[in-house]
């Protein structure tokens, strides 16, 4: 009959939390991230949008808590306009909409003068965003994996 060390279920869980952590950082955040991403690269194309600045700017993190490993995944702000969509909209207190559009398509170009690092666009309302839902897809293919 073999006898356990006393105190082994301390070393146990730090090297079950270190190869979780080692799983998550290696695997899993890499993996999910890429899977999220590739899902916003599709909306982007399907619609004509340019969302590499949305993707340059995601973090990944991982932390390692008092018994967990925790991996978290964030976008900029402007992402969750295209998780969930937004309606066709228009100034809320004003004539028009009005900001400087750094990438816009050709005939903002033609229509709207050069200012700064764009155009300065001049609109009464603006089409809404339709859904990406590249983040809740992305959670739902993660469980997938996960099971």
């Amino acid at each position: 009959m073999a006898e356990l060390a006393s105190g082994f279920e301390g070393k146990l869980e730090a090297a079950s939390l270190d190869a979780a952590e080692e799983l998550a950082r290696e695997l899993i955040a890499p993996k999910v991230q890429a899977h999220a991403h590739s899902l916003l690269h599709a909306y982007g194309q399907r619609h004509g949008y340019d969302v590499q600045s949305l993707i340059d700017a995601a973090e990944t993190r991982v932390e390692r808590r008092k018994g967990s490993v925790v991996v978290r995944w964030g976008w900029p702000e402007p992402a969750i306009y295209m998780e969930y969509g937004t309606p066709r909209h228009g100034p809320a207190d004003a004539d028009v909409l009005s900001w400087v559009w750094e990438d816009p398509p050709m005939w903002v170009r033609e229509e709207f003068d050069r200012e700064g690092d764009g155009w300065r666009v001049f609109l009464p309302e603006v089409d809404g965003l339709p859904e990406s839902r590249f983040m809740r897809d992305t959670l739902n293919w993660l469980r997938g994996e996960m099971a």
